[in-house]
């Protein structure tokens, strides 16, 4: 049945009616048809419209046998055909509302509705009914208002405080939904469905022992409720309580006997003890009987991941054409197309996008809900419009916290106007901490040793690998005291081993365990006895923030994969330089892990070394000047194509090269041209290069590189300077703002981190103007960059071992 339906149920309940109201409202108590009977039915309505095509009352009655059978799009245009012939609206509003819902057209059954709803405001059940259809169309103001007024209409009804509860929650008010469920529960405490839907709530703002409690009462009530079980499954997985997850499930199955979902717990409860081959057993047993069955492909696609993101797509497609109306698997699978970089990245990119505009259609009230993969589809193809349909940032940051979603605010740091903002980005971070450390228990201080040994420092990243974090950490793991200190490195990396783990394998005490639960990982970094222990990944795909709130080492420290404070209070300090550390001290969560120059170095034996500059400077073959960027789009925010835009329109003939893997397909390019249009540059002086990977001879075709704004780049920047393409940037308050005013001050090019917009754009005015010193740096900055801290990575190595050393000894 389709998604959308669920709500029908409560949507025309009279006052003191049961909750259980039937699915399709009016016709609620009815004894179910035979199937048969209503074949037969359908047959002598269709023979009767087909002798008499104007007979209204026979097309009112065929909609209605076909509303009530799930066939919501014969049922609209049945619907609509009675009304063309003069039928009246108002006795067949609700159903016709209730199929053009269904079939994700929410606003034109708002606008059936209200008219109707309007002409009789004292009417409880179109009240109710209008303020859902509202909340799908994505409403809120509307919907809670006339929400209310259901309320007041009929005070011991708990239907609307239900639906106010739902209207809540899509807006990301989830202390008001909490209220507006837990009013619904006190009219109504035998109503499963209210109580599981408090228990979600109770959940998302960190009261585990509430939801626990809700999710108990919902069971109690509803045993045979699939939704209930799979939330009270959840939380007591992720409570540790497999014991108290083995007696759900005994006593599930005496109400589901032969049922798939239970079968795909059990497989969720044999990963969670790490039991991967006999999950993965049972998952593989469903789809060899079920190939469509929608959670056990999801299970599927989370349990390989981007250890194999073929499959993981083929589990989703198969379960979206199996389940089109589902819009948990929908968004599900526009992320897994979005993240696949196999055969076609582009291709893969473009179904995304195409799914996630229907998505926008079709699910409205979903939107926010799974607003993280669609933003970040419309923030790769360029589609800034979409990307702003999706909800504003404050609007979407409780709901993220109420999921856990780290990673979403990852790609938002840019998307910040004022001090108070960045501020409430890092309280953000601090209450995601929290409600992280509400769940686990850190594991028992180590015991202090007395006798003289080795500082012991780990690295926790799925990254030690031919990646960009480890071309930046490698002079720790490689250069350092071996008679003062032991290294260890922790990976969770799926893939095969690649010859650069090989090597950090000898140098360090390396630990390679993919797909160990953090508990256990945890358990076995404290048997090392750490005394200062790094995380390198954040939230990035395959690392494991989390493992830090076990507290695994005496000390925690944050550096490179995340730039921001990651948010636990288990981590003592963040690596910064002079540079990067913001000045307003309530940016930073952590203590300041200081170095004295910088925080990254380039230069050594791995990253961009072997890349050859061409002679010539752009300019010199081609005639004009040509800035560009290999940045993200995640960073590309209105002000900074605005900003870019401007420097264009200043610096007449000029052209702006994208080199990013999206850049070859083509809704990027239509998207971002018609950005420039709209910002009066001729879309003709925007080029593309669509690559990942052997990227950097491109940036032999850029005259000089234009930084995003306000995030900036980090290993981007870095390798601009390093091909010889001095790199215009914008310094702000944020650590996110920051890096490449490290990296430009370290290379001797500080001048070219600016502090306003206004002169970022005179900046890159006048270097474009500046032809010779741009033949200077070509072929003059990496001799520099060696001979400044940002190519010195023996110096950085010795720098922090110091730090290692006077922050374990304190």
């Amino acid at each position: 049945m389709p998604a959308q339906t669920k709500e029908a149920k409560r949507l025309m309940r009279k006052p003191n009616r049961s909750v259980k109201a039937p699915r399709t409202a009016p016709t609620a108590r009815a004894k179910p048809a035979n199937p048969a009977d209503l074949a037969r039915s359908e047959e002598d309505l269709r023979a009767r419209v087909a002798s008499k095509p104007d007979d209204n009352a026979a097309w009112q009655q065929l909609a209605g046998l076909l509303a009530n059978s799930r066939r919501p799009k014969e049922a609209v245009e049945a619907f609509a055909k009675a009304v063309a012939l003069g039928a009246p609206v108002a006795p067949i509003c609700t159903p016709y509302a209730i199929a053009l819902s269904t079939l994700g057209r929410h606003q034109e059954a708002a606008e059936l509705v209200a008219p109707i709803q309007a002409r009789k405001p004292k009417d409880f059940a179109l009240a109710n009914l209008l303020g859902v259809m509202l909340k799908r169309a994505g409403r809120y103001d509307e919907a809670s208002a006339m929400l209310k007024a259901a309320q007041r209409l009929d005070p011991k009804s708990a239907s609307p405080w239900q639906n106010l509860g739902n209207v809540e929650e899509a807006r990301g008010n989830l202390a008001a939904a909490v209220e507006a469920f837990r009013e619904g529960a006190r009219l109504e405490p035998r109503n499963g469905e209210i109580w599981r839907l408090l228990g979600r709530m109770q959940r998302a703002i960190g009261d585990q022992a509430g939801a626990r409690a809700s999710f108990e009462k919902a069971f109690e009530f509803q045993p045979k409720n699939r939704n209930t079980l799979n939330d009270l499954m959840g939380l007591l997985i992720d409570q540790g309580d497999i014991a108290g997850a083995v007696s759900v499930v005994e006593r599930a199955r005496k109400f589901h006997l032969g049922d798939r979902g239970l079968d795909v717990m059990h497989a969720r409860m044999l990963l969670r003890l790490g039991r991967r081959e006999e999950s993965r057993a049972v998952i593989d047993g469903i789809l060899a009987e079920d190939p469509g069955n929608a959670q056990a492909n999801l299970f599927l696609s989370r349990f390989v991941g981007d250890g194999d993101r073929r499959l993981a797509n083929e589990a989703l497609k198969r379960a979206h054409e199996a389940n089109p109306d589902a819009a948990e698997i929908q968004a599900a699978y526009i992320e897994s197309l979005s993240r696949s970089r196999y055969d076609s990245e582009v291709g893969h990119l473009e179904e995304s996008y195409r799914l996630s505009l229907d998505f926008m259609r079709r699910h409205p009230d979903k939107v926010a809900r799974s607003s993280r993969s669609l933003r970040t589809v419309f923030q790769r193809v360029m589609d800034l419009e979409q990307l702003d349909a999706t909800g504003a940032i404050p609007d979407l940051l409780p709901l993220w916290q109420a999921e856990g979603r780290h990673s979403s605010v990852h790609y938002e740091l840019g998307q910040v106007h004022s001090l108070e903002e960045r501020i409430g980005i890092v309280e953000w971070h601090r209450n995601w901490g929290r409600n992280v450390q509400r769940r686990i228990k850190p594991l028992p201080p180590a015991p202090a040793l007395h006798m003289p040994r080795k500082w012991r420092v780990g690295f926790l990243s799925s990254d030690l690998r031919n990646h960009p974090v480890t071309y930046f950490c490698m002079p720790l793991l490689e250069e350092y005291d071996r008679d003062r200190f032991e290294v260890f490195c922790y990976s969770f990396y799926e893939g095969e081993r690649d010859v650069i783990q090989a090597e950090i394998e000898k140098s360090t005490n390396f630990r390679w365990w993919p797909y160990r639960p953090d508990d256990q990982v945890a358990a076995d970094i404290a048997k090392d006895n750490l005394d200062l222990l790094f995380e390198l990944g954040g939230s990035t795909a395959m690392n494991k923030l989390e493992i830090m709130a076990y507290r695994p080492a005496r000390l925690g420290g944050s550096w490179l994969g995340y730039p921001h404070s990651a948010g636990l209070e288990t981590i003592d300090y963040i690596l910064v330089d002079p540079y990067i550390k913001p000045e307003d001290p309530r940016l930073l969560i952590e203590k300041p892990f200081e170095l004295p120059e910088t925080w990254v170095t380039i230069g050594g034996r791995l990253g961009f070394y072997e890349v050859p500059i061409d002679l010539e400077i752009p300019e010199d073959r081609r005639g004009y000047v040509t800035f560009g960027t290999a940045n993200n789009p995640y960073k590309y925010t209105k002000l900074c194509i605005d900003t870019w835009a401007a420097v264009l329109r200043r610096v007449p003939n000029s052209r702006f090269l994208f080199v990013r893997p999206e850049a070859g397909g083509p809704s990027f390019l239509e998207n971002t041209r018609a950005a420039f249009a709209a910002r009066n540059v001729d879309p003709d002086r925007i080029e593309f290069v669509g690559i990942r990977g052997k990227h950097l001879p491109h940036y032999n075709k850029m005259d000089i590189s234009l930084d995003t704004l306000p995030h900036v780049g980090g290993t981007t920047t870095c390798e601009s300077i390093w091909m010889g393409v001095p790199c215009i940037s914008l310094v702000g308050p944020g650590f996110a703002e920051r890096l490449s005013y490290s990296n430009l001050s370290n290379a001797g090019i500080g001048d070219m981190a600016t502090f306003s917009v206004e002169d970022y754009i005179e900046k890159a005015a006048e270097l474009a103007a500046d032809a010779p010193r741009r033949r200077v740096l070509r072929h003059g900055l990496r001799d520099m960059i060696r001979a400044m801290p940002l190519g010195q990575p023996t110096r950085f190595g010795k720098a922090f071992y110091d730090k290692a050393a006077e922050v374990c000894a304190l």
